[in-house]
């Protein structure tokens, strides 16, 4: 790939993509992004690494291109044929970004390959690793993090911080009846009737055109109209949300979170930051919007708010210290005492000191002879370079800064517990003495506000421990914890028992595993705890599937898994 001229590819891919107008080409991956399940007869998708991360690249390119284009891009045979060119190409250059690393043999990974092997994963996991949660917990994460700075954002934004929270939900809500309206001919005996005899074979396809004008009238323009803008439900004017808030609200949050498809853009490179990440909706005229992302609506909120109530160091370090002391310590307790509730036996100690080190500790559970060392680590997960030796120099020092700086703080208290009869704990200016040979089983966790992927899902390859037959910690971030132990206490009648088996044998994963998402391990165990155990136990190499973590989604969309959005 020495040779690879990836300024070139990427324009090979603008020059067929730009045949397309641009309207129809950013509403056709739109709907594919929201409703890319539903679009798995696309032979295009199937080529496509990351469907999301590809997709919002694929649109920037095409704003990026002065070419009008003639084309109204819907679906076909020969769309697919061009996008699947598009998707080759793009093959190409993810590949010349990140390499292949499941060409290589897991088993080779040691010292001299060590550092380009981190280098691949970290830079795939950040480019590409789509990130599993859901929208009620990235918007508590704004909630909790800028609540208390109302008057400030109404100051510098000029609106109530409320009013955004308030129309970031509505938004959803419009999309919602949007979809169930434009898609109300399906659920009409007269079309599931014609849609059954289609999808058996029973009309053939000369047939078709003429079984489908027996429709009613009213159905025909229906499936028509969406066929041709399945988009609509992601569109929306400034009209339709000035019945339920102030036009001056609605007119910021537009202009706050909204790119105009006519404005001059140069994304021209897979690896360059996507304005959509900061404003990802598109302004397609002077009256319509197209979501071209609604999850991400939270997270740009975030990210603008940060950046608004930072104008100063002062600003920056009282806004980290909430972020990390205040915020992520807090939510972890409650996340734990939640979980906890129903233990016979439970001891809950937080900012806590142990004998006579005057090192503060986050949070100890002693819960059913079983104790949880919790440690909460806020810290920078930065981009990494395309230098591997600069790059490994910097994934490891955000490790340190928080994983290894989690497990060195886990593993001094860990010491005591092992090999002290008795500990005096100091937690709220109270001191208890606690007796050790109590305790069964002592588990370590570092809970993390930033995710650091595959580095972060087998500890083996940056962790320093001080023995090498030391047990290695669990750690895993916030929002990954919540889901998870969410979904122990819906599907068992033990769930505390169950976690500590499974932190038991997730131990026995590191170095041989390969998992860019800490959830598909979670979701292996909750599959089959019985398999898991096996897989485990065993010498192999462990590859997680992607596709497990549809268990999560399965149990979150029929409402099964919930998530509340935090009043204030």
């Amino acid at each position: 790939m020495e040779n690879f001229d990836i300024r070139q590819k990427s324009l090979e891919i603008q020059d067929i993509i730009s045949i397309y107008t641009k309207e129809s080409f950013v509403c056709f991956f739109a709907d594919f992004i929201r409703h890319n399940p539903e679009r798995n007869h696309f032979g295009f998708s199937h080529k496509l690494k990351s469907k999301l991360k590809d997709s919002l690249y694929l649109i920037m390119l095409r704003l990026s291109s002065p070419i009008i284009g003639e084309e109204v891009l819907i679906f076909s045979e020969e769309v697919d044929k061009n996008l699947q060119k598009v998707a080759d190409i793009l093959l190409q250059i993810v590949g010349f970004y990140l390499g292949d690393i499941y060409s290589k043999d897991f088993d080779e990974i040691k010292n001299e390959r060590h550092k380009t092997i981190v280098h691949e994963m970290a830079f795939k996991d950040y480019f590409q690793n789509g990130v599993l949660n859901y929208r009620e917990q990235e918007l508590n994460k704004v909630i909790r993090l800028f609540h208390p700075y109302q008057d400030k954002i109404k100051e510098r934004l000029g609106i109530e911080f409320k009013s955004l929270i308030d129309i970031f939900q509505y938004s959803e809500e419009d999309y919602r009846k949007k979809s169930i309206k434009y898609k109300s001919f399906a659920f009409k005996n007269e079309f599931a009737k014609f849609a059954r005899k289609s999808f058996n074979g029973e009309i053939p396809n000369n047939e078709f055109s003429n079984e489908f004008s027996h429709l009613s009238e009213h159905i025909q323009n229906d499936f028509l109209d969406f066929y041709e803008r399945p988009h609509s439900c992601l569109l929306f004017t400034k009209a339709d949300y000035y019945d339920m808030f102030d036009e001056n609200d609605v007119d910021i949050f537009c202009e706050l979170f909204s790119l105009p498809m006519d404005g001059v853009y140069d994304i021209l490179f897979y690896s360059q930051p996507n304005p959509l990440g900061s404003k990802p909706i598109i302004k397609i005229n002077d009256t319509e919007y197209l979501n071209v992302y609604q999850k991400q609506l939270p997270t740009a909120l975030y990210s603008l708010l940060y950046t608004t109530l930072t104008a100063s160091g002062k600003e920056t370090e009282q806004v980290n210290l909430r972020r990390g002391k205040v915020i992520l310590e807090n939510h972890t307790r409650e996340i734990f005492e939640r979980f906890f509730k129903k233990s016979k036996h439970l001891q809950i100690f937080n900012n806590y000191y142990v004998n006579e080190n005057t090192e503060e500790k986050d949070l100890l559970i002693i819960a059913d002879r079983n104790a949880f060392i919790i440690e909460c680590k806020s810290s920078r997960n930065r981009e990494p370079r395309r230098d591997i030796t600069q790059a490994f120099q910097r994934i490891k020092s955000d490790f340190n800064h928080c994983i290894q700086k989690g497990y060195e703080q886990c593993y001094q208290v860990e010491q005591l517990i092992l090999n002290c009869p008795n500990i005096s704990i100091k937690s709220n200016n109270l001191v208890q003495d606690l007796d050790t040979s109590y305790i069964r089983d002592v588990f370590s966790v570092i809970v993390t506000s930033e995710r650091f992927a595959t580095v972060q899902s087998d500890l083996g390859l940056l962790l320093n421990k001080p023995i090498a037959e030391d047990l290695y910690p669990w750690s895993i971030s916030i929002d990954d914890l919540e889901i998870f132990l969410k979904t122990l206490d819906l599907e068992f009648n033990n769930p505390t028992r169950r976690f500590a088996e499974f932190l038991e044998y997730r131990e026995l994963l590191n170095e041989k595993l390969f998992s860019r998402d800490e959830l598909d391990v979670c979701a292996m165990y909750l599959k089959n705890p019985s398999n898991f155990k096996k897989i485990c136990e065993s010498s192999d190499y462990v590859v997680t599937d992607p596709l497990l973590q549809q268990h999560f989604d399965g149990l979150y969309f029929a409402k099964k898994l919930k998530f509340n959005v935090l009043d204030f």
